[in-house]
């Protein structure tokens, strides 16, 4: 009977993350009796890596190499992440362990999480709202202050990475009447969503058109630092670049260097180079950055809709059929 762990157990990192239902885990084993379900709340490393020895399925969010040695069994690691860099260790990558990831679990809160930032910093929401908790009715001030006030409606935005939440925005933002333009790694047809689609060595051109840049490519070898001093250069000095994507996408000091300076009108950013981001950084205190603390794919009823990509998988798994949602663990997603 193959073992199948469901272990989100002492992950610093998703602090505030809501905690997997003991009552999910009882309907998974009711809807799978011909696995053993096995949720895992051990805090302790070494004693919860000890379960992990005979265990064929984990779903977990984090995996480390340590955790990688302690398994004798493990053929599939499923993550609650879209994201998979963070598992992607030498040894991972040379074992025979299968990874899919949760792609689609998260486009619809990030793609509202992205029109909600790119209303408050087109209607300056985040300079009204630090002027409310002054006490003061500052309505020629909000006039004054750079860039102009701007509708969504006719601007252009540029999604740099077309995946599955690039796609979620791109059909939200074109339901605001936007031009949407977009890069994407592979080919294929057009959405219709998407006015036009270009491959990774047009990023210039789409920077240098669009009122807003999203990044919501996945972080690889290829997109790390892929936004430096050249691409925020290129951008319109009206322009915003929001990140949803991975911190390290944006080179972090480049980037803040771009805001001081005006070079573009200001960020909206959910992820940074470092997280928890550091006290110290200049990032907190720009008052053209809008920042939320890496939410932006929290959803209501979270587990719920993640067991809905996680169910159809573990099916085909314990039917021997091939599974959705796998990684190419050399590519990086």
């Amino acid at each position: 009977m193959p073992k199948v762990c469901i272990s989100f157990a002492g992950v610093a990192a998703l602090s505030g993350f809501p905690e997997f239902p003991s009552a999910a885990a009882e309907q998974l084993q009711v809807e799978f009796p011909q696995a053993k379900i096995v949720l895992v709340r051990e805090p302790d490393s070494q004693r919860r890596r000890a379960l992990y020895a005979d265990t064929d399925v984990l779903f977990a969010v984090r995996f480390s190499p340590e955790d990688l040695a302690a398994t004798k069994q493990l053929k599939w690691l499923h993550l609650s992440s879209a994201g998979a860099t963070h598992v992607l260790f030498p040894e991972m990558i040379e074992s025979n362990v299968l990874i899919t990831n949760s792609r689609g679990l998260h486009g619809v809160p990030i793609a509202e999480h992205v029109l909600g930032v790119m209303i408050i910093l087109a209607r300056k929401l985040h300079e009204a709202y630090r002027i409310q908790l002054e006490g003061r009715w500052a309505r020629r001030e909000m006039f004054d202050l750079y860039p102009t006030f701007r509708e969504l409606s006719g601007g252009t935005v540029g999604i740099v990475g077309l995946g599955s939440i690039g796609l979620a925005i791109a059909e939200r933002t074109k339901a605001m009447g936007m031009r949407v333009i977009a890069t994407k790694r592979t080919g294929g047809a057009k959405p219709a969503c998407v006015d036009e689609l270009f491959g990774p060595e047009e990023l210039p051109r789409l920077l240098r058109a669009s009122d807003f840049v999203v990044i919501a490519a996945p972080l690889t070898p290829g997109t790390r630092g892929l936004i430096g001093e050249a691409e925020l250069r290129v951008m319109k000095p009206t322009a915003y670049i929001l990140n949803i994507g991975r911190g390290a996408i944006i080179q972090e000091t480049m980037l803040i260097r771009a805001l001081k300076e005006k070079w573009i009108a200001g960020a909206g950013l959910d992820v940074t180079e470092v997280e928890p981001l550091p006290a110290e950084s200049e990032l907190f205190r720009l008052p053209n950055v809008f920042l939320t603390p890496h939410y932006s794919g929290f959803r209501s009823n979270y587990w719920e809709h993640a067991l809905a990509i996680f169910k159809p998988n573990l099916e085909r798994f314990l039917r021997g059929e091939p599974l959705k949602n796998v990684v190419d663990k050399r590519a990086g997603y």
